[in-house]
């Protein structure tokens, strides 16, 4: 499986998607007892976790076959620090001032916390609320390189060995909770794992149409909001959700319908910048204006947001993207040169 198969790119575009919509006002006149909403944007960070996982693992993978397994965990620590601070730490600040300027309370520990994505340790609220999973995503980090190394080391074995430590994952989640011992920071681990175990099954030959693959995750849209509006926990049907996405990824040929891959390849993009800004926007044009005619409303929210999506990434996720990426082959060099 190639980092730009268009499947990766529309399987981000779903994923952005359901967040963006799940926030949306119009779903305010929904009732949460028959289609919980917000369980689908919980549905798309869900596929967030999964994709990313396997296209760091790939990601890795083509960082050593050019760059060599040398200081490989290093420099793939700095490239994502530079991938996913600058733009959080940016909208934070920008909020931050937002909220001084209209509110007479301040609290430094919670924009502390946002700025070093630890809120989930911390307790404090997330803002942007969307702001919630980032944490999770990069505590998980300090594993992939460990997974990389295992399953590079397992070989035709690893699908097997990575299988095996979901399981023991849930099984881990579940003896916490049935201890009563926070288990919170741990939780979306078994969400995580698919994406290895996609990783280590992408070199299958894809045999399976895509439609295969973007029908499973349409109809989980549709039926984990609905479960979870039932009364099923959400925990529960995550993790072995997760575990069918991975499993089914490598195995559907790429989308080949020229307009769809074109939708995806912009929107995965800009992906990263919707997720950030979409909420910020959300209350802006919804509740601050939101005397301004409907359609008006809906036109300068999708406006406002493409162009902030837009900017972000062109002012802000690129050049930090570049220069992450410069400042990792500088500092290998560097330890290269003492070495000798």
């Amino acid at each position: 499986m190639r980092a730009n198969s268009s499947n990766l790119d529309l399987i981000r575009t779903c994923a952005v998607s359901f967040v963006v919509i799940s926030h949306l006002p119009i779903f305010n006149t929904f009732g949460e007892a028959i289609y919980h909403t917000q369980a689908l944007g919980l549905r798309g960070v869900l596929i967030f976790f999964v994709h990313t996982c396997l296209v760091l693992m790939l990601s890795l993978e083509r960082q050593e076959a050019l760059e060599g397994r040398s200081n490989l965990a290093a420099i793939f620590f700095v490239r994502r620090v530079f991938r996913i601070y600058p733009l959080s730490i940016a909208i934070v600040l920008i909020l931050a001032v937002f909220d001084q300027a209209t509110s007479s309370q301040t609290s430094l520990r919670p924009l502390v916390s946002n700025i070093f994505l630890i809120q989930n340790i911390t307790g404090d609220q997330s803002q942007p609320p969307a702001l919630w999973s980032l944490p999770f995503e990069v505590q998980m980090y300090l594993l992939l390189p460990v997974l990389y190394f295992a399953a590079k080391r397992a070989d035709r074995s690893a699908p097997i060995i990575i299988a095996a430590l979901w399981a023991a994952a849930v099984i881990g989640v579940l003896l916490l909770w049935r201890f009563h011992i926070n288990y919170d920071i741990v939780k979306f681990i078994p969400c995580f794992i698919p994406g290895v175990l996609a990783f280590t099954l992408s070199t299958t030959k894809a045999r399976q149409s895509a439609v295969l693959l973007f029908a499973y995750i349409m109809l989980l849209a549709i039926l984990f909001p609905v479960a979870v509006a039932l009364g099923e926990k959400e925990n529960l049907l995550a993790w072995p959700i997760c575990l069918g996405l991975g499993l089914i990824i490598p195995r559907c040929r790429d989308v080949e319908v020229k307009f769809m891959t074109n939708i995806g390849r912009v929107v995965a993009k800009y992906s990263y910048g919707i997720y950030i800004v979409h909420g910020p926007c959300i209350d802006y044009v919804f509740k601050v204006e939101n005397g301004l005619p409907q359609p008006i409303q809906w036109i300068s929210f999708f406006a406002l947001t493409s162009i902030l999506s837009y900017f972000a990434y062109h002012a802000i996720e690129k050049p930090c993207i570049e220069l992450g990426r410069r400042g990792a082959h500088r500092w290998l060099a560097q330890r290269q040169l003492r070495a000798a």
